[in-house]
């Protein structure tokens, strides 16, 4: 089978082929038409857009949990929170059209049987956008409004569960069932599915810290569950990516922001484990194995400091070869929409770095949390008027 490639790299079906031969010829006036790029009809938006809202959501949480804050600082992560669902709603609003005018993408954008594209790998990013708007209530809406907030997180979280459980399933079989892929045509976006599972205990444990402990138990063991699905699943995933990298080149220097995918898996296990592990005290059932919760969560917090610590240093590995790949083909890359990946996956290790900085009470580690989230936001404004650029130009890719 040939190489896996998005929309993005290979471009739409052949009746887009056409429009865009069309869209190249010549007008009256001599000048060429504007290249087919970026958005020219409801056909265009796919669930590669939602990355988009992965990476401003993820921002939005980061700048709430960075240690050091100055005034004002919970004040621009509430307008990155506000920016995020307002681009998620009308990402909605635009596939919701997609799909009403051209009915036939619904199945295709799901699972494709004939089509190279790899889109249905990315409806892992519309599940992950809603993981992280859920989590930014709970951080930024429910210390201001009532108990009314704390219990529709509740309902929202189990509801977020089911629904993120059952596509994880469905997704990958109907892609064994469908697909033939071969190892040389691996991409992280192959992550992408189990992804909104990998978010579930970080989700979890700022959920439950305004619960009661009866709701707050079983959300936790809940995301403690999600999160060895999520890691097992990534492992599986890791090693076909490690024989791609092996015995084929690394993606063209385009498409090489989307290596940082790889990042994510191991920075958010390290961030939920570690959080998980600090609510250990309310989360673990009362008794739990016949003695109160509290004497057994001091330990649990202990191993779960040393798990992420341990699990750390191999997040920040697939960090630094990315980056390697990327300065090596940098001044070949134009703006695609894998750009995004240049946040979200980093958002997960700033997180993770946060939540160990916290649990050894290390201001060295604190002041680089610091400097990583001065980083990610200025590397998000970079991405957005790149991207912004490129659309208004028509180069897009």
């Amino acid at each position: 089978m040939g190489e896996l490639r998005t929309p993005l790299e290979n471009g739409q079906d052949e009746a887009e082929k056409s429009s865009s031969s069309e869209s190249d010829s010549p007008q009256p006036n001599g000048r060429p038409k504007r290249s087919n790029y970026g958005f020219h009809s409801f056909r265009d938006f796919t669930w590669h857009q939602f990355t988009g809202t992965m990476s401003t959501g993820s921002l939005a949480v980061v700048l709430y949990q960075t240690p050091y804050k100055f005034p004002g600082l919970v004040t621009l992560g509430t307008v990155i929170f506000i920016i995020d669902i307002v681009f998620f709603a009308i990402l909605c609003v635009c596939t919701a059209l997609r799909f009403y005018l051209h009915p036939k993408y619904i199945l295709k954008s799901v699972y494709d049987s004939h089509s190279s594209h790899d889109e249905p790998f990315y409806l892992g990013a519309f599940g992950v956008s809603v993981a992280l708007i859920l989590e930014n209530i709970s951080q930024y809406g429910v210390p201001s409004c009532g108990p009314w907030l704390v219990k529709t997180c509740q309902v929202l979280f189990w509801i977020y569960f089911a629904c993120i459980l059952i596509a994880a399933v469905l997704q990958y079989q109907t892609l064994f069932v469908t697909r033939n892929f071969a190892i040389d045509s691996m991409t992280p976006s192959w992550l992408l599915p189990i992804y909104p599972l990998l978010l579930t205990g970080s989700v979890a444990s700022v959920i439950i810290q305004h619960q009661p402990h009866a709701s707050a138990s079983p959300i936790w063991i809940c995301g403690i569950a999600s999160q060895g699905l999520g890691w097992m699943v990534t492992i599986l995933m890791y090693g076909m990516w490690a024989i791609r990298l092996l015995t084929e080149e690394i993606p063209a220097p385009s498409m090489r922001p989307s290596m940082y995918v790889a990042v994510g898996p191991t920075a958010y296990t390290v961030t939920a484990l570690v959080s998980l592990g600090s609510t250990a005290s309310k989360g673990l059932p009362d008794p739990f194995l016949g003695e109160p919760p509290k004497a057994a969560a001091a330990t649990l917090y202990v191993v779960a400091v040393i798990a992420g610590t341990f699990l750390w240093l191999f997040a920040f590995w697939f960090f630094a070869l990315s980056s390697v790949a990327v300065a090596l083909g940098s001044k070949k890359m134009t703006p695609n929409y894998t750009w995004w990946s240049f946040i979200f996956p980093n958002a997960g290790l700033t997180l993770a770095t946060i939540q160990l900085g916290k649990a050894y009470d290390s201001p060295a580690i604190n002041y680089l949390c610091s400097v990583m989230t001065a980083a990610l936001f200025l590397g998000w404004l970079f991405v957005c008027v790149s991207l912004l650029n490129a659309l208004r130009k028509g180069r897009l890719g």
